[in-house]
């Protein structure tokens, strides 16, 4: 389209160069801007149908569709929209967009269809927040779970359950080689003092004031694996749907705790000498159970990256593309500068908070 456009524009001025100075080029403009007109239109449309190809392949739904004068505006799941505009006169490559009850039809002026998902749902939201608990535990549930000190111990000695909302709960492990040993702890502990970035102030969430969207209370997980052979864990911390029934996580939001960016940024003497290097990395590996217990999906998330760059603040961490789970497990990986004769050397934390869940209406 831009090399007929440019085309037309040369033919046109070569046209106005053998006329008189008295031509009237009023046409001619009018002409021009209705091809730009027409360019910056499939511009639009290529743009549009580039973010829809985009949100296909990342496992997005629509989640609602409004009708507009000239086409529709479709939400996703992430909360992205997209507007599509009916075409007329074969000025778009969108012929037209037939809404279904769990369907979005569209037609390409090449006869192609694209047809997209439409799901009703809720999201649930875990938020560790006394005033959102809608369970049995008491008006302070979430709080009372929180240490007096800024020592996790491991973690893993206590349970918690968010009935009768998103349903998802953590238990302490039964079969673990030390009980107690990795878990999922409650906090409200945050700070930005590398000097407390040590094992005494593994609750702590750095750089941040409270836990995500503005809350208070968050949740500090501990756990990994790795091929060492020297780890004190045989197997991985998750949570759960207590009900044991299966459903889509949509996101969770997640930052570093002060103790891991201590480590990666200055290092501790021993297993990571002098912290990360400029190709380290640092990530979350989720990993997705259906409910044969069968593993159906795998998402990751990069606390640290090259060139030394950490996260310092609540990001979001798409989790849909794991499909409908029963449980997510996660480990802590990194990069191979970050092992030692003892395994992975930096500690396996992360903190994490307001764990949103589809429930399908």
């Amino acid at each position: 389209m831009e090399k007929r456009f440019f085309a037309m524009l040369a033919l046109m001025l070569s046209a106005v160069a053998f006329t008189s100075c008295e031509y009237d080029d009023s046409g001619l403009w009018d002409k021009l801007n209705s091809l730009q007109e027409q360019v910056t239109a499939n511009q639009e449309d290529i743009a549009t149908l580039t973010s829809l190809v985009e949100a296909l392949n990342k496992g997005k739904v629509i989640v609602a569709t409004t009708q507009t004068d000239n086409g529709y505006t479709l939400t996703f799941s992430d909360g992205s929209t997209i507007e599509i505009t009916n075409g007329k006169d074969g000025d778009s490559f969108f012929v037209s967009i037939v809404e279904q009850d769990d369907m979005v039809i569209i037609t390409l002026a090449d006869g192609r269809v694209i047809k997209l998902p439409v799901i009703n749902y809720e999201l649930r939201v875990l938020t560790f927040e006394d005033e959102d608990y809608k369970g049995t535990g008491g008006d302070n549930y979430w709080s009372s779970l929180i240490s007096s000190g800024e020592y996790g111990n491991g973690n893993g000695q206590y349970s918690w359950d968010d009935e009768n909302n998103t349903e998802l709960a953590f238990y302490p492990s039964s079969t673990a080689l030390f009980p107690g040993y990795g878990g999922h702890a409650i906090s409200n502990y945050t700070g930005n003092d590398l000097s407390q970035g040590d094992y005494m102030h593994d609750l702590q969430a750095y750089n941040v004031t409270g836990g995500a969207n503005g809350s208070d209370n968050f949740c500090v997980h501990f756990g990994y694996l790795d091929d060492s052979g020297m780890g004190m864990m045989n197997e991985l911390v998750y949570f759960e749907f207590a009900d044991g029934e299966s459903r889509v996580i949509d996101h969770m939001y997640v930052t570093n705790t002060t103790y891991v960016y201590n480590l990666l940024t200055n290092g501790d003497g021993w297993q990571v000498p002098t912290g990360a290097g400029e190709d380290s990395w640092f990530k979350i590996v989720a990993y997705g159970y259906d409910e044969n217990d069968e593993r159906c999906g795998e998402a990751e998330f990069y606390l640290w990256n090259k060139g030394r760059k950490g996260v310092s603040e609540w990001t979001k961490w798409d989790l849909a593309s794991l499909g409908k789970v029963t449980r997510v497990e996660f480990n802590l990986v990194g990069s191979d500068d970050l092992y030692g004769p003892y395994g992975l050397g930096v500690a396996g934390y992360f903190a994490y908070d307001d764990v949103a869940v589809r429930f399908e209406k």
